[in-house]
């Protein structure tokens, strides 16, 4: 079933500009009993969920927390994406 967002409920739960989709984003984190995952979207709009170690839009997951996710690019740089609102 599919019904209409209340234009008051959308209202509340719209963050505008909260990121730039033109870049690398950190959608979300699961941290678990299991391992962290990640959910990444790329500038491109792809969405990815990774792991630690996991390669993705020619990038390397180095690390996830509750706050972020470390990366590597394909030149060794490391970079480190904040989860908003964390």
């Amino acid at each position: 079933m599919t019904t209409n967002t209340p234009a008051n409920v959308a209202a509340s739960a719209t963050l505008v500009d909260v990121v730039a989709l033109d870049n690398l984003i950190v959608i979300g984190v699961f941290i678990g009993t299991e391992q962290p995952a990640a959910l990444i979207r790329s500038g491109q709009g792809q969405i990815a969920r990774v792991s630690p170690g996991e390669s993705v839009f020619g990038i390397t997951i180095a690390a996830i927390d509750a706050a972020q996710v470390v990366l590597t690019d394909h030149a060794g740089t490391v970079h480190v994406l904040a989860v908003p609102h964390s």
